[in-house]
């Protein structure tokens, strides 16, 4: 895949967002994973952090949408991002057992977390921790692949709006 310094690539994209893909929700994943591969950092993670902010998105809404997400993931997928979040969330001084007890969570062991134990601790950083969350989210955007396509198709028209915009200003 080109970089996105690539004059080229980017014409592609922004050609292809005014188009609209008109495809499935694995397009728009592609989308979404393509920008954050090759986005600079800052703006995927602030368009993780307006796309999923709580005053946008309920967590009654978002947090079963976690849920199938993490029950379609890979096993190793599903470890992945639970441990991710367990670092990130010590490193804040929050024991992983003090998780487990709080959140309700089976298990603060990642290899044995269950598709609610990831939704719990997903949804947890997202509203008390949204550096972290944004952080994860953007390293592992596996998780965005199983969201509700208008989430993810927001997601990637908000992170597409900053590189337009800094390719506009430059």
């Amino acid at each position: 895949m080109p970089r996105w310094g690539n004059q080229d690539y980017k014409e592609a994209v922004f050609r292809q967002l005014a188009e609209g893909s008109g495809g499935g929700d694995e397009d728009h994943f592609q989308h979404f994973e393509n920008f954050s591969a090759g986005a600079p950092r800052r703006d995927v993670e602030a368009g993780v952090g307006e796309a999923f902010h709580p005053e946008r998105v309920a967590p009654d809404q978002i947090e079963p949408q976690f849920r199938t997400a993490a029950e379609k993931m890979q096993p190793h997928e599903r470890s992945e991002i639970f441990q991710d979040l367990l670092d990130e969330l010590q490193q804040r001084e929050l024991a992983p057992s003090w998780l487990q007890r709080m959140l309700g969570l089976k298990s603060a062991d990642a290899r044995q977390a269950t598709p609610d134990d990831v939704a719990r601790l997903t949804e947890y950083a997202r509203q008390n921790h949204p550096e972290v969350f944004k952080r994860v989210m953007a390293d592992k955007p596996f998780l965005v692949r199983w969201l509700d396509k208008p989430l993810v198709a927001a997601l990637v028209g908000i992170i597409a709006g900053k590189l337009i915009n800094r390719a506009y200003n430059q």
